[in-house]
Formats: structure tokens, sequence, C-alpha cells
């Protein structure tokens, strides 16, 4: 009996050891290893728009990497589509609604856009320039800033928070400096 045992745990070790994404459900079953469930995604609520210029439309997929499943296409050829941008996964947003200028609902449900082909703009407009931050957090250190009323490269999300890109500079932009309506001014 003790040699079973020890021959499961021993094993346990070096596949979890091999594979990190392994582990022992329970000490009492060391003999089943179970597949541990591991994202790096982040929840996010921010809203963004469509900045893809292909006349093919912009692919909503149904997993955040270019051989998911393609659910839809988001028009690239109007004057504004508007998205709610709920997780961010690497390079890609997860959506669960866009809709056009007039707020005609164009799809609904949870798919992934590749986050570059979204924008927001920049708000700011009393300070003229506003600060983007080296974390999406209190402990932020600014690390550079991006004029008022600018429109932005969306690169993630976290929490109510935009990583974006505007020339050489990539940070986080604050909910309160964010503007995810290019029709708009949102003030």
């Amino acid at each position: 009996m003790k040699i079973p045992l020890l021959t499961n745990l021993l094993l346990g070790l070096v596949v979890g050891w091999q594979n990190p994404n392994l582990f022992l459900v329970s000490q009492t079953a060391p003999t089943l290893l179970h597949k541990q469930v591991t994202s790096n995604q982040k929840a996010c609520q921010i809203y963004a728009y469509v900045i893809d210029k292909d006349p093919q439309g912009l692919n909503v997929r149904a997993n955040p990497n270019t051989s998911g499943e393609i659910l839809g296409k988001l028009p690239t050829n109007t004057d504004g589509v508007l998205v709610d941008v709920i997780a961010s996964q690497g390079n890609w947003v997860a959506i669960n609604k866009a809709e056009d200028a007039s707020g005609k609902v164009i799809f609904q449900g949870k798919g992934w856009v590749y986050a570059a082909k979204l924008g927001t703009s920049t708000r700011g407009y009393e300070k003229k320039k506003v600060s983007v931050y080296s974390r999406p957090d209190g402990g932020r250190k600014e690390i550079g800033t991006i004029p008022s009323n600018t429109a932005v490269t969306l690169l993630g999300c976290q929490g109510k928070w935009a990583f974006v890109g505007y020339q050489r500079v990539q940070g986080w932009l604050a909910v309160n400096d964010q503007c995810g309506n290019p029709l708009t001014t949102c003030s």
C-alpha cells in the first residue's frame, strides 16, 4: 500500500514539475491529477470604438486568437461602432455588445477582438493633457502624458483602466480620462 502511494506521489511531483498547470486534487486521492484552470484574463469594464479600416470588417472571435471561430464582423465603414469591453487577455479584449452610432445593436454576446483594432480618446479638456501610469491602481507612477481630446489605441484593460498606446507612450489611462465614443467629447 505504501509503494503505490509513494509512486503516485513521486509521479505527481515529476508531472507537476514538468507541467505547472497540473496539481493533486486532494490528499485522500493523490492519484487523481486535474488540469488547473489558469488564465491571465483580466476583467474590465470600459468603452471603446472600432478604429480598424479593413473594408471586410473587424472579426469578433470565439477565442482570443486568430484561429478562433468568427462569431461576427463589426463594420469598419461607418461613423462609429461602439463596444462594451468586459475582459482582456494578452493582445485581445472580450466584448459583450457592439452598437452603431444610432444605438442599433450589431453584436450581442461574448466575443474576442484584437485590442489594437479598437481605440478610445482622452478627456482632460481643462488640463490640456492627461497622465498615463505604470500600473492600473493606487500605487501607480506617472510615466507620460497624452494631449487632451486625442485618439489612442487600446492595448488592453483591467477594471476601469484602459491600457493604451499613443506615439511612443504606452500606459494605463484612468476611467475619468477616457472617452469611448468617437462622436462626442464625453464631457
